[in-house]
């Protein structure tokens, strides 16, 4: 690399372009400059990072930020954590408002460091990419994540052959491959469309732990069951419908990735767990439709491949993975194994958010026999009820306005009851929810049917709880409860 085409310049750091391509975040193409601010903010410590400014009265010595001329603009391609800190000391407007308490203020001296800093302005991405690896690989910068290595080395590819990634990271073609299919992989599950803001953010995160999701992907029980393999760019195609390989993938995802308040906040599934029993019904459709497992594809004919997860070769393959009928055994004769079964009750109620009362009952409601137990079954649904409820006016910020409203008439200190805060909740101006089918839902007949029952079994005007009747008013506010508890 010649350093003569290098130069230094100084500039303002209000001037700067925070860079889109950054490994270390995920963000959409033509995102804002606002947004890049916020991603750093949420997962990359730049709250932190701001105050160790403010206390050195300007940024630490050594290693100057570096940056690339692209459309007339500077983008910074090493310290975007440090210019993102600088630009809200500089000016505490582009602080988001849920952070302004919390950020410093920049004195007078730092102010005056950090007006002016000196940049590193690189030829191109290319050659800035050499010293870029070396920084965050051998040098004291915060180091790379495994998601940011894989986020940059397929961000690389779009421009530049897997041969010239390699030698760009300064490592084999082999090692670039190892990290462009987890990244589809995860690529995948982040362009779901289920996600709340919550477990958006935890995906997005490049501290999360992959490789429980990723390696399973790679087990030859996993490719059975979903009738997949991957093709020459590391995509993974599958032969199930795309309705059931999207809902299989936001399981795993789930299982895999997402933290379980259940399970003290761990994903449900690690790498211990048996991909045979985890798939166990996909699986067994698959045996009863006479689907016959073929070899992964390789790059080109005649050439043999390796398992990924064996390392074992295997043989060349142009048609794998094509559905296979067992001879003589005809579709419609075939047993077709039984899917899972809807909830009569709460059999199938989950919690994904994490707090303890709703953990507890939750637990509780899920494992209660209501035909056996009807009476304890009310008072559980009940409490779940309402206690799902407080949860979320709570998170919408609105208890002190429920809290306001309960208390025309009443005596001080009173909290509301149940029927008031389906009053409150129900009211799409009042904020807590979003979703006006919910307000419609919480206001409906059925649920003033459902509360009222649910009344009766409390304060014990009647002793005999119906078991029919229970799961009658189960189905007419189950999906408000398991909507709240999957932390919408």
């Amino acid at each position: 690399m010649a350093q003569t085409q290098w130069k230094t310049q100084v500039v303002n750091p209000k001037k700067l372009q925070l860079d889109p391509y950054n490994p270390r975040i995920e963000v959409e193409k033509g995102v804002t400059q606002e947004k890049i601010r916020l991603k750093l903010l949420e997962l990359e410590d730049v709250l932190d990072l701001a105050r160790g400014i403010e206390r050195n009265k300007g940024l630490f010595y050594g290693e100057r930020i570096i940056v690339v001329e692209e459309d007339g603009k500077f983008f910074v391609l090493e310290g975007n954590r440090r210019v993102t800190a600088c630009q809200m000391l500089l000016s505490p407007s582009l602080i988001p408002a849920h952070y302004k308490t919390r950020f410093p203020k920049a004195s007078a001296d730092t102010k005056a460091s950090i007006t002016s800093i000196q940049v590193d302005v690189a030829p191109s991405r290319a050659m800035a990419e050499p010293i870029l690896t070396k920084r965050h690989t051998e040098r004291s910068a915060k180091p790379w994540s495994p998601v940011a290595k894989m986020r940059r080395a397929v961000r690389l590819l779009d421009n530049h052959s897997v041969e010239e990634v390699a030698q760009l990271l300064g490592t084999s073609v082999a090692q670039v491959r190892k990290l462009i299919r987890p990244y589809r992989l995860l690529k995948l599950a982040l362009e779901l469309t289920v996600w709340s803001p919550d477990e958006r953010r935890v995906l997005e995160d490049e501290k999360l732990k992959t490789n429980p999701y990723t390696r399973l992907f790679t087990l030859s029980a996993t490719k059975e069951a979903l009738r997949a393999h991957f093709d020459e760019d590391q995509n993974i195609v599958s032969a199930l419908s795309q309705e059931k390989f999207t809902r299989e993938l936001e399981r795993i995802a789930r299982d895999f990735l997402l933290g379980d308040p259940a399970n003290g906040g761990k994903p449900k599934h690690d790498t211990r767990t048996d991909p045979r029993e985890y798939f166990a019904d996909l699986l067994a459709e698959n045996q009863a439709q006479g689907w016959k497992q073929s070899a992964e594809p390789v790059k080109a004919a005649g050439k043999a491949s390796k398992d990924s997860a064996t390392g074992k070769p295997t043989p060349t393959a142009e048609t794998s993975m094509q559905a296979t009928k067992s001879s003589g055994t005809s579709q419609s004769s075939t047993a077709q194994p039984q899917g899972p079964r809807a909830s009569v009750f709460f059999e199938n109620l989950q919690c994904h958010v994490q707090d303890d009362i709703l953990i507890k009952l939750s637990g509780e409601l899920r494992s209660v026999n209501h035909v056996k137990m009807p009476v304890a079954a009310s008072l559980l649904l009940r409490a779940m009820f309402e206690a799902a409820l407080v949860y979320r006016i709570r998170k919408a910020k609105k208890w002190a306005d429920v809290m306001a409203a309960s208390k025309q008439g009443k005596q001080p200190g009173r909290d509301p009851g149940l029927n008031e805060l389906i009053t409150f909740a129900s009211v799409h101006s009042n904020g807590v929810f979003l979703e006006q089918n919910m307000c419609k839902t919480l206001a409906a007949g059925t649920t003033k049917t459902a509360k009222v029952y649910l009344d009766s079994m409390t304060h014990m005007k009647f002793q005999e709880a119906d078991p029919p009747t229970l799961a009658s008013v189960a189905n007419n506010i189950r999906a408000i409860i398991q909507y709240i508890l999957n932390g919408n």
